[in-house]
């Protein structure tokens, strides 16, 4: 699992790189303001809860949070393994 504060400037980074006004943007911004919140990822999805927003971005956000939890296969899993 990717570290909370890593998957917050990846959605930062998706933000800035989103067409303006776009839901991929706002997407982005909510999951990055979610994690910045949190401590875990989990936390991060508990607090989505906590607010009102509309399903179609709210289920992207859901997506992204999901997606930045997970380190690309390419990436080294920072989390070492269990025994």
């Amino acid at each position: 699992m990717r570290p909370v504060p890593e998957a917050a400037e990846l959605a930062r980074q998706r933000q800035r790189l989103a067409p303006v006004g776009s839901s991929e943007r706002k997407a982005a911004g909510i999951a990055a303001v979610l994690l910045d919140g949190a401590r875990t990822h989990r936390a991060a999805r508990r607090l989505l809860d906590q607010h009102r927003i509309p399903a179609e971005l709210r289920a992207a956000v859901l997506r992204l949070l999901d997606e930045l939890a997970t380190p690309h296969p390419t990436e080294p899993d920072t989390e070492p393994a269990s025994p």
